[in-house]
Order: C-alpha cells, then structure tokens, then sequence
C-alpha cells in the first residue's frame, strides 16, 4: 500500500525540466582602434552574466544542440503593433494565449515587428522575385570576388589603356553586389579587397567623376579607397593583406585621416517609439553587428558610423534572426538615422495598411518589398512556420492571424478579429482493464525445490524470479464517454464511465452497496413484513378494547442491498499535453481525474499518463475536425464515504490501477 502511495504521489508530482538555449558563438571582436566611431569593444569576461554561464555549464554540448534545433523548428510569430498604440504588442500575454490557440502552436515564439524588416538581405535585382530571395551571402559569391581580385590585381598600371581600365572598374562594381550584405565576419576580406581593386581602376582610368569618386564632407576622394578605409578602421589587420604598397599607402593615407577626424560620421540610434533606450533590455533581445564585427551601443542606444555603406544587422539573443539594414549615405541629410523605428514604421504602419485593405481576402494583395521581406525571413528561419498577427485597434482579444506560404510566397488568412473558437473540443469512447488489488509473495514449491537442488549442488545458483509469485486482484472492464476541451496546453474534460464488475469466480460477479435514501443516506434498506398486534386503543370503535381492537406493523425480515453488475464513474479532470500539436489535442500527456462512483459509493482520484495520436492512413476532414487514437495509462485511489460497506477499518482506501485505449474526434 505504501509502495502505492508512494508511486502515485511521484506520478502526480513529475516536472518536466525546460532548458534555456544557448546563443551561438558571435564572430571575432573588432580591434580597440574602432572604438572611437563604433562604440568600445565588449568586456564579455567581466559582465555580470553569472547566472546564464552557470546554466551553459550545466548543459552538455550535445544538449545545447538539442536545445537549439528544437527552438528552430518552433512556430514564430511576428506581432505588428496597431498605430498609435504603445501597450500592445508581442509580448502581450493575451495576445499570445489567443494566437497560440489559434494555431494550435502551444510552443509558438512571439517577436516584434521590427523582426522582419530585411532591407539588408534583399538583392538589389528588382527582377528576383520574392520567392527567390536568396536572403544570406552564398560561399560560392565569396570565391567569384576573389577570383576576380586576383586576376586583376596582377595587371600592371600600364597593362591596359584608361578607357579599358573605366570598363574594368565598372565590372568590378558590379561585382560589389555578389557580397551584398556583411554579417559574418568572413566576408569583410574578400569585399575590403574588391573595395581596393575598384579604386584601383577608377585611378587608372585618370577620371576623377563618379560614381568612382564622391564628395565626403570637405574632401573629394576615391570612393572606394574610401570604402576600404572604412573597414580598415573597424579591423586594422586588413591593411596586413594589401601586398601592393602603392595600394596599401593610398588607402592609409585615408585610413589616417578617419582616425585623426577629418571625415563626418552620422548618428544611428536603436531607440523606438522615442522611448528612453534601456540597454539593459535590448541586450536581453539583441546583438548589434556592424559590417559583421559585433559591436556594442551606447548607453543611450546611439553609434557613430561614417558616411558610405553600413551593413546593419541585429541577431537575437534567443533564437534566430532580427532586422538587417544596408545603409548608404554620402551625404549629411539627416543628423540621426533611427534604425529600429524606420523598420517600425514599414513593418508596422505600412504592412497594416495593406493587410486591412481587403483583411477578408483570404491572400491579401501586399507589395513586392514587404514579400521580400517575408520571403526572407521564412528563409533564414527555413525551419519554422511563420505567421502575422495584428491585433485590430489594439485589441488583444480581436486578433487577426496569417501564414506565410513557402511554396506561393504569400500570405494565407488563418483567423479574423473575434471569428474562430479559441477552445478545440475532442469526443471520445474508451475501454481496458482496470485492477484494484495486487500481491508479490514467494512460491513456497519453486522455493523448497531451489534449496533442495542446491543442497544437492553447491554450485546451483537459483533464479529469484522463479521464487516469485504475482498476482493481479479483481478487476473490471471500463467503458467511458468522455468530453475534452483544449485551449493550448491545457485539456480539461468530463464524463461518464461505466465500470463492468468481473472479479466473481461464479460468474455473477456483482457491485454491492447500501441503498442511498435522499435525505437519509445512512439508512439500511430492509424487506419488511406485515403481522398484526393488539392495541391498547379502540381501534374498531366498538366501546369496548378487546381482542378485536388490532394495529399493523412491518417489522424487517431481511437487509437489502444494491446489487449490479454496471457501476457508473461522473468524473472530471484537467491534464498537460506536451508536443508541438498539443494546441489541437495530439501528443503525450500527464494529468489528474476526480470521480464519483455510485458502487463503491466513493470519490475516486487518479493520475493519468497518456497518448493521443492521428491513425495512419487517416486524413482529417477539416481544420477542426480529425479522429484520433488514444491511450491512458492511470494510477490512483477509491475513497469510500463513511456511509459505504466499503467503508471498513483498518483499511478504507483501495488502490486503482489499469489501461485503457479508445477511439474518437476533435471538433
């Protein structure tokens, strides 16, 4: 009994552990001499991130890539905040349970619009098409750059005339676009050497016109010695691979003159909204990549850059990827160039716009720079199902839901405003076998035979096993009908189950218990006999009491009980479905029943660890609609009620124990 209890409490207390994931390795750290324009170099040996490196050295490596391959396939969705309201957003907990629901992805992550921006990523080719966006720097475009580079380079000054060397420069700053985004740190070298190759032969070519050669501030330079220079203040150690010292001192001289100030910078700021940066916060989010060096914002969320091309890239700390920007400035026509809320307002007001155009059509019409962005983002999160969720005015509990489709590249109306029950309903009819009693007890032959046969060996060794006796008590063939309701993770249910009594040997096995009067529950029910008494009163009305004067009375002959072979069990449970169709009702899962039974009059409880699964061969007949198989496995105790024959000392608890199977729908 104890070995019972033991069991069901460890059941009913089972915690299933979630580890935290681990963000990837980030590139090499700039050199200090960038610190100047690009913030200073990040400390990470001395932050205060105790905490989150006693958690990475709890867990294997092996576990950690477990960790980070589950998080890629997680649905992820992109909450765009209505204009002008400031309090709801992604990570609004309503907003989250209603689209979760919606989707039947329990495990779905939630990210800010800003997310999906991918100005950076997209080619500058207006004839790719959305679904081609190949949205990162293949390795193959790397080796093309330096191919080229090297068999330019080995061209003398004079090994081509000037009007040669103007189409060679143009050639090659078409080239530019095959690195048409930096964020990882290889790519810096092969473009940094393209940058040099151009300015080579813009110099050779002996005219000083654009695009080749740009007014910055004050000065009039080679465009893209410029350029070159600009990486090589973030990262002195490019200027080690320039081989040619007519190259590696042109660029130098420019090189100096960026650390010395003569050039203007702009401003980036990562505020949004104009709310005070909390860099705090946006370091829990965010990673900041400037031309694929990590680089780290002031406390007020503001960068200097110089004026040319900036490739800026924000990688999540959790999971995936954020915004990308390529920003190309020559001149200073704005002081400050907001990052996060240009981003905000194309994916926010603009994407909205369209969406709530026709927000009916089941694929809204959008423009081919917000399919580019889409199309971009599904692709660096190839894993992950994507969707848009828009809470109109505002509202949490009036949420509008799309998919992105892969194979169209558009979007497809999953839910509108307040339309689509949140709650999934399943209906079920299960039956098994269930025990109430159990017994291990030693064989007295097979144990008299072991001693014998090693009396008579010494070297016999016995088999326990064949010592041991087991044995299950009677038991009962449950029938249930059972209702479920899920809402995310969550799956309540009620119903009815009809208990079979087979634990007679006779094979008239019967429940038995008292009969229940309303009122009076204690009361035994008796079959009664009516006999005839005399009374002390006139009854006959005569004048006179004598022997005729007699009063009927039922005195009880026998105790009468309930006795039947059905039983009945009205019970009602909550449980956890775990797995990535928890949200529909499929997957494993772990909950708890309460029940009253009529015979046993009881209050049952037990633990329940079971499985739903979709049949093979099976397809469901609609979004809502799909039969299903499942299993419960469950452990757990009758209480009788003090009023019950079952109700005996010492003993007055009864273990339950068994397995049942069934078939049924969600709907």
């Amino acid at each position: 009994m104890h070995l019972f209890l033991m069991a069901w409490l460890l059941l009913c207390g089972l915690v299933l552990p979630v580890r935290a994931a681990d963000a990837l390795d980030a590139p090499p750290q700039p050199d200090a001499g960038a610190s100047a324009l690009y913030g200073p170099a990040p400390d990470v040996a001395f932050k205060d991130t105790k905490s989150k490196e006693e958690k990475e050295e709890a867990m294997t490596a092996s576990e950690k890539e477990a960790e980070r391959k589950r998080k890629e396939k997680l649905a992820r969705v992109i909450v765009l905040k209505w204009p002008d309201n400031k309090s709801v957003d992604y990570s609004d907990t309503t907003i989250q349970r209603n689209v979760k629901s919606r989707i039947a992805r329990p495990d779905a992550q939630f990210f800010p619009e800003v997310d999906l921006y991918q100005n950076g990523r997209k080619v500058r080719d207006r004839t790719v098409v959305p679904a081609m966006q190949p949205a990162a720097v293949p390795d193959q475009n790397l080796q093309r750059v330096r191919q080229a580079v090297d068999e330019i380079s080995g061209v003398p000054w004079n090994g081509m005339p000037p009007d040669q060397w103007g189409l060679k420069a143009q050639e090659l700053r078409n080239l530019v676009e095959a690195i048409w985004f930096v964020d990882k740190v290889e790519q810096r070298e092969p473009l940094f050497l393209l940058y040099t190759q151009i300015g080579r032969a813009a110099e050779n070519q002996n005219q000083n016109v654009p695009p080749f050669y740009e007014q910055i501030g004050a000065q009039a330079v080679n465009y893209y010695f410029y350029l070159a220079a600009t990486m090589a203040f973030q990262d002195p150690a490019l200027m080690s691979k320039l081989t040619d010292q007519e190259l590696n001192g042109a660029i130098g001289i420019i090189l100096t003159q960026l650390q010395q100030g003569a050039f203007p910078n702009l401003k980036i700021d990562f505020e949004q909204e104009g709310e005070d940066f909390n860099a705090e916060k946006f370091a829990e989010s965010y990673e900041i990549y400037l031309n694929g060096i990590k680089t780290d914002p002031s406390d007020d969320g503001q960068m200097d850059i110089f004026l040319g091309r900036t490739d800026i890239y924000l990688k999540r700390t959790d999971s995936g990827h954020g915004l990308s920007e390529r920003l190309e400035v020559s001149k200073l026509e704005d002081k400050i160039y907001f990052v996060r809320d240009t981003a905000r307002k194309k994916m926010g007001v603009d994407f909205i716009e369209q969406l709530f155009l026709h927000p009916n059509e089941c694929t809204p019409a959008l423009d081919g720079e917000i399919l580019n962005y889409l199309a971009i983002y599904a692709k660096i999160h190839e894993k992950a199902e994507i969707y848009i969720s828009v809470p109109q005015y505002g509202n949490p509990n009036r949420v509008w839901v799309w998919r992105y489709d892969r194979p169209s590249a558009n979007l497809q109306l999953v839910g509108g405003g307040a339309d689509g029950f949140p709650v999934r309903f399943a209906l079920l009819v299960q039956g098994g076998i269930m025990y109430n009693t159990a017994s291990v007890e030693y064989n007295e032959d097979a144990y008299a035979e072991s001693l014998e046969a090693q009396g008579a060996d010494p070297g016999f060794i016995p088999d326990p096993a064949s010592e041991i006796d087991t044995d299950l008590g009677p038991s009962y063939v449950p029938v249930a009908f059972e209702l479920r309701g899920h809402y995310n993770r969550l799956m309540v249910s009620l119903g009815t189950e009809f208990g079979f009594n087979t634990g007679g040997d006779d094979g008239k096995a019967q429940w038995i218990e008292r009969y229940h009067t309303r009122g009076n529950p204690e009361a035994d029910v008796a079959k009664l006999k009516r006999i005839e008494v005399p009374s002390e009163e006139d009854i006959n009305e005569d004048g006179v009491v004598d022997a005729q004067d007699v009063e009927e009375r039922f005195v009880a002959t026998e105790l009468l009980y309930n006795q039947v072979k059905i039983n009945r069990n009205i019970f009602m449970g909550a449980s956890v479905v775990l797995g990535r169709d928890a949200g529909i009702g499929f997957g494993p899962r772990l909950g708890v029943r309460v029940g009253w039974t009529n015979v046993p009059y009881a209050l049952q409880t037990t633990a329940h660890l079971g499985m739903t699964l979709a049949p093979p061969g099976i397809k469901p007949l609609g979004d809502r609609v799909r039969p299903f198989v499942d299993v419960d496995g469950r452990v757990g105790a009758s209480f009788p009620f003090a009023t019950s024959l079952a109700h005996t000392a010492p003993i007055t608890v009864a273990p339950v124990f068994g397995l049942t199977a069934g078939v049924g729908t969600t709907f």
